[in-house]
């Protein structure tokens, strides 16, 4: 019998996807620059040889010829592909060798000096390219380690509610097997059996709420994952390769239209060079090189993994609080704000890049960098909100699965996110009608763009349902807490404390005793 196979990591997983995936599109650029620099050599050589007849340019065609073609296991059989086109103008090359006249002045258009600048510029980009690959790529680790947090935690509460469980069982057989016994000792086993159904109660609606935390992480991360492989790492991809297959484009049809021009009787090899030069294109470029790696293909699903002894595999129904709201509801106003949230970003800032563009266009040279490192701040914002929006719908989806009425919290906080938006345009037009422009003009806040935070809110909460009752609450203390903050109480296990005040979405809740008035976490009535 073989042994299990070992659990990796989904962190540990994706740091190595990762890793192969920058070092794939290393060595792609590198295979880019090395034909640059190919492409320079030969056009220098060229220029300076070419006065000779064709003993001399057929060894340097030649020369080339021995060079190893296969980069790719599709390049050479495809005539598209920019390594197939070059093979093939030094194969009409070695042809004409005989045959040719000087044609140096021809050739001194293809410069060292551009394919040199070409090839600068095409390592910035894969520099600035990569660096803001491996930033995205860390933003998902992150996301997997807090994945890895929840799991764990979800864990822990599993075991703690099999030995609440555990103990009630016990506790409820010796009560059955003494109910002859004493009186005293009988009312203490009642106690007793009390105290530990409470406690695995409570056990239980913790274990529910971590799971389904869980259960919504996971299909955030999902969804983020997806995201990455569908939009990130393409776009990211198109960013390095920019304008280089225009310019090897460029480059190879200025070759052949000066081996027509010189020498007819290559005419018919060299148009049909030409004609491949010209479907010489990024995009079937990208798809030979996606065919050879397979690295940048769509990652696997990440699917979730159940503790041992759990049964439940989906979204569950719990009510959170006396009046009886669901958790799931709580998440579902959550999500559709984040969602709505989201959206009022990318509309507000899809507006902001327009005026920046146009700014771009009048200002001076001198202040057009600030514009333009504005507008990147304003895309990087825009990409987290999209992601972020993404991971939000894919809650509220879940949510949806699982027979909550997402509906009406998503239409009001869309509402809500209209109405603003609206206000803006109405605002940004005022202005404009009032002459209120300035070169930096302010027809746009531009600091909603700065430091863009997923887990904040901008949107007041949508409530609905039934009122919360009246204060104060009385309420027991589960657990002893030590104040960290001047706003906080030190408490212990037993207290008996009044709730003066709602909580946040983070738990804490404004409680009263005898001396003092303050904040605590996470406590459950």
């Amino acid at each position: 019998m073989q042994p299990p196979p070992r659990k990796v990591k989904e962190t540990q997983e994706a740091k190595v996807a990762f890793a192969e995936q920058v070092a794939r599109l290393q060595s792609k650029h590198q295979q880019e620059s090395e034909l640059l620099e190919e492409i320079r050599s030969f056009s220098k050589q060229r220029a300076a040889i070419e006065k000779e007849y064709g003993q001399a340019l057929h060894r340097l065609a030649t020369q080339y010829l021995k060079k190893d073609w296969h980069r790719g296991r599709g390049d050479s059989a495809d005539a598209r592909s920019v390594f197939a086109v070059w093979r093939s103008v030094i194969e009409a090359t070695e042809q004409s060798g005989l045959s040719r006249l000087s044609a140096a002045e021809g050739y001194r258009s293809l410069t060292a000096e551009a394919l040199k600048s070409l090839r600068v510029a095409k390592e910035q980009r894969t520099k600035k390219g990569l660096e803001q690959l491996q930033r995205v790529q860390g933003e998902l680790v992150d996301a997997l380690r807090e994945l890895n947090k929840v799991k764990k935690r979800y864990c822990q509460l599993e075991h703690i509610a099999d030995v609440a469980r555990e103990k009630a069982a016990d506790a409820q057989a010796k009560s059955k097997k003494n109910d002859h016994g004493l009186f005293h000792f009988r009312t203490s086993l009642q106690k007793l059996c009390v105290k530990l159904n409470a406690r695995l109660t409570e056990c239980d609606q913790q274990l529910t709420e971590s799971r389904n935390e869980y259960l919504l992480t996971l299909a955030a991360i999902n969804s983020h994952h997806g995201h990455y492989h569908a939009t990130d790492l393409p776009a990211l991809m198109k960013v390095i390769d920019g304008d280089l297959y225009d310019q090897l484009r460029q480059q190879f049809t200025v070759l052949c239209r000066t081996e027509i021009d010189t020498c007819q009787s290559t005419q018919t090899a060299f148009c049909r060079i030409r004609e491949d030069s010209t479907q010489v294109s990024r995009e079937h470029d990208l798809k030979l090189f996606l065919q050879d790696n397979p690295a940048f293909t769509k990652g696997s699903v990440f699917h979730f993994q159940a503790a041992p002894n759990d049964k439940v595999s989906s979204l569950v129904h719990r009510s959170s609080s006396q009046e009886g709201v669901s958790c799931l509801d709580k998440e579902a106003r959550k999500w559709a704000t984040k969602a709505a949230k989201d959206y009022k970003i990318i509309t507000h800032g899809e507006r902001v890049l327009q005026t920046l563009e146009r700014r771009r266009k009048l200002v001076p040279e001198d202040e057009g960098a600030g514009v333009e490192q504005k507008m990147e701040e304003v895309k990087e914002s825009l990409r987290k909100a999209k992601v972020s929006r993404v991971k939000a719908e894919s809650r509220l989806a879940l949510l949806l699965s699982a027979g909550v009425d997402v509906e009406p919290w998503v239409s009001s906080a869309m509402s809500q996110a209209n109405e603003e938006l609206e206000k803006e345009r109405r605002l940004s037009e005022a202005r404009l009608s009032n002459g209120d422009i300035s070169p930096m003009g302010d027809e746009f806040e531009f600091t909603d763009f700065d430091d863009f935070d997923e887990n904040s809110d901008i949107f007041t909460e949508v409530s609905s349902g039934p009122s919360p009752q009246g204060y104060p609450l009385p309420c027991q203390v589960l657990y002893s807490y030590q104040a960290c903050q001047a706003d906080e109480l030190s408490i212990t296990e037993g207290e008996e404390l009044h709730v003066i005040e709602d909580g946040d979405m983070e738990d804490w809740l404004k409680v009263c005793d005898q001396d003092s008035l303050a904040t605590l976490r996470g406590l459950r009535l």
